[in-house]
């Protein structure tokens, strides 16, 4: 049974990483970045690991600390949450989608965007190993070791196009918010959050941003296609 070595809580810079870590999954939901200078005297290591890091869209220097990891080749992403910036969060789906700069892929706008399929719902959860029943997890601390116990046992490797992809439930999910006439049933953006916000009292941010980011994606995809 293959594990994942989960680490949280803790700035990136302040984790002693361990060469035995390369034969092993590493997900880091880091509190913050630390200093780049310390960052850059450990990426030798680092970049022998299989290690995805993910920052808290809560915290204002979450969206330049993803950009410095993926800058310098680290695979990282943004946990969107209800306290999220919507303005900061827009642009770094900008930066993920439409840079040419050098960097490696952003999530979760990476995978949605190498899974969605034009008029289909995704459910982008799977990044960030939001679904219990595809995972078995025991804590010790700050650091969680993760075996893969039934589900499609898929292993969680290097690359984003490998992630456990948990059930589906955006069909039912989105019958279950029109039967109560939510303002989530009728918004667009409904096909990529799947009503993840849907306990917000003022929707304007995340209709904006998941409407925005829909667009953008199939503007994309379609552009692609039509070369």
């Amino acid at each position: 049974m293959e594990k994942i070595l989960i680490i949280r809580e803790k700035e990136v810079t302040s984790i002693v990483f361990k060469e035995e870590w390369q034969n092993m999954p590493l997900v880091i939901y880091a509190s913050g970045l630390g200093k780049v200078r310390d960052l850059i005297r450990m990426l030798p290591l680092i970049k022998k690991l299989n290690v995805k890091f993910f920052l808290d869209s809560a915290v204002k220097e979450s969206y330049e600390a993803v950009q410095i990891l993926s800058s310098l080749g680290g695979y990282a992403g943004i946990v969107i949450n209800k306290n999220a910036d919507w303005e900061k969060l827009t642009d770094l789906m900008y930066y993920a989608l439409c840079t040419r700069i050098p960097h490696a892929p952003i999530e979760p706008f990476q995978y949605v965007y190498d899974t969605y399929q034009y008029n289909t719902l995704v459910d982008y959860g799977a990044v960030f190993l939001e679904n219990t029943k595809v995972f078995k997890v025991f804590t010790t601390e700050n650091t969680r070791f993760s075996p893969f116990g039934g589900g499609r046992g898929r292993s969680y490797h290097k690359g984003h196009n490998n992630h456990p992809l948990p059930p589906p439930r955006g069909e039912k999910a989105w019958q279950e918010f029109f039967y109560e006439a939510t303002p989530c049933a009728a918004c667009e953006g409904w096909r990529i959050c799947l009503g993840k916000f849907a306990a917000m009292e003022d929707k304007t941010g995340c209709r904006n941003f998941t409407i925005e980011w829909l667009h953008l994606m199939e503007s994309i995809k379609f552009k692609k296609q039509t070369l």
